[in-house]
């Protein structure tokens, strides 16, 4: 490692010496190599070793230790991209020194490219934009846990509920996630990050008749709500209850994704629009298969609820309708029901039916069998009366009469019994206790009596 400072000539014809230092050296492939430092000769100094340290490491096969990592996260864009060009840092490395904002255009982009719904892209993108901005995240190495717990005490502070804070925090780790399989940087500070626990209030759920009079009633009504007709919102509660799809998945369902041929017809939910961005494929029952197939007919639109907004709101709708149909705002246990409630009122169906817990569980969509039992699935009211009909008839075996006559002969015998017992042990229960008493010593010779 060579330390200088560059000489010039000045226009007088004297020769001076530029104020930075420059250092020179021989790379692993023996190429000789200069690069600015510093004004000052003990920085260029250290700056020096620290290059004389990657060198090394490249040689030997290496990886930099945490120090000169830090080191690298330090420098300016400029050195990394000669020091990647010179072969002594992958180019992973260099990454670490472009703004984040560059990233995340990159990741918007990539979102684009694929099948998502413009709306997710969206509210993606603004999530992941607000959050870095609040923050102050310039770069990688700006993102730190504690950082991000601190937004998101304030969030709270600010009334943001759970499910919300828990979307800033996707948003930016599924980004870091991004980020770290493109090889732009080595770990995901937010990896082992824990979401915060859901806290929502438990939804409602309606009986299968309470569904059947919902759809009649808003079928036959055809109130239009805004711009959608009383029918296309009959249409959105049939599909909703009959496959589980979620709100997300419905609003964005095109006529593609739906198969309504033979006896196999089934909608097919993308995994872009997929909350676990799984595809799958779900049945439809014939009554459903009728009603889209008339709905088909009468549109011209790809996307099958053109008439709904991905914005709409749904909850306001089904309440409307509900109240239309004299259908109580509550279930019986007292909670809401909103348009959530169609997909727990289709699990809670399946759940009591003598479909197999793993069937359910399946067509729920759950990757925990306790998420699709113990959250979604409910009792029915007359489950349990149908429950126990399954248990053993005896038939006319016994009645009432024989019962009572059973149970009488049963005390007689039973009294009798303990009598005869009474009258042939009463005697030796007598002499018994006789015997005892006169075994007991007299007050002060105990200890006079053997053993």
């Amino acid at each position: 490692m060579n330390i200088f400072r560059q000489t010039y000539k000045t226009k007088s014809g004297t020769t001076g010496k530029i104020s930075k230092f420059y250092i020179e050296f021989f790379d692993h492939n023996k190429l000789r190599h200069k690069i600015p430092a510093f004004a000052d000769r003990r920085a260029s100094e250290a700056f020096s070793r620290n290059i004389e340290s990657l060198l090394n490491c490249r040689i030997s096969g290496l990886e930099p230790d945490v120090k000169l990592n830090q080191w690298l996260e330090t420098l300016p864009s400029n050195i990394l991209r000669k020091f990647t060009s010179w072969g002594l840092i992958d180019g992973q490395r260099a990454e670490i020194t472009k703004p984040l904002s560059e990233h995340i255009a990159d990741y918007i982009k990539t979102f684009e490219s694929k099948d998502f719904s413009r709306d997710y892209v969206v509210r993606t993108r603004n999530r992941l934009k607000r959050i870095v901005s609040d923050c102050r995240f310039y770069y990688f190495r700006d993102i730190t846990k504690s950082a991000v717990e601190i937004y998101l005490g304030k969030l709270k502070k600010d009334g943001y509920s759970t499910t919300s804070r828990n979307h800033f925090v996707d948003a930016l780790r599924t980004f870091l996630n991004w980020a770290q399989a493109d090889s732009r940087i080595l770990n995901n500070p937010l990896a082992k990050f824990e979401k915060e626990a859901r806290n929502s209030a438990r939804k409602g759920i309606l009986t299968p008749e309470q569904f059947v009079c919902l759809i009649q009633t808003t079928f036959k009504k055809n109130v239009l709500l805004g711009n959608i007709s009383g029918q296309e919102r009959a249409v959105l509660y049939v599909l909703a209850g009959t496959t589980g799809l979620r709100r997300n998945e419905l609003l964005n369902l095109t006529w593609s994704d739906i198969n309504l041929s033979g006896d196999n017809a089934f909608v097919k939910v993308r995994a872009a629009i997929a909350k676990n961005r799984t595809e799958a494929l779900q049945p439809i029952p014939a009554i459903a298969v009728n009603l889209l197939a008339a709905f088909k007919t009468a549109t011209t639109q790809n996307r099958v609820f053109a008439g709904l907004g991905t914005w709409i709101n749904t909850a306001g709708l089904i309440r409307g309708d509900l109240t239309a149909a004299q259908i109580p705002l509550k279930d019986r246990d007292g909670n809401d029901i909103c348009f959530h409630s169609l997909r727990n009122s289709y699990i809670t169906w399946l759940a009591n039916s003598t479909t197999p817990a793993k069937v359910v569980q399946r067509l729920a969509r759950h990757s925990d069998f306790r998420m699709t039992y113990d959250v979604y699935a409910r009792v029915l009211p007359d489950a349990e009366q149908k429950a126990i009909s399954f248990l053993p008839d005896f038939g006319s075996m016994f009645s009432e009469k024989k019962f009572a006559h059973q149970f009488a002969q049963t005390d007689r015998k039973a009294g009798t019994l303990i009598d005869n017992h009474r009258q042939r042990n009463g005697y030796n229960t007598h002499i018994n206790a006789l015997l005892a008493v006169s075994q007991i010593a007299p007050r002060g010779f105990e200890p006079l009596l053997p053993g």
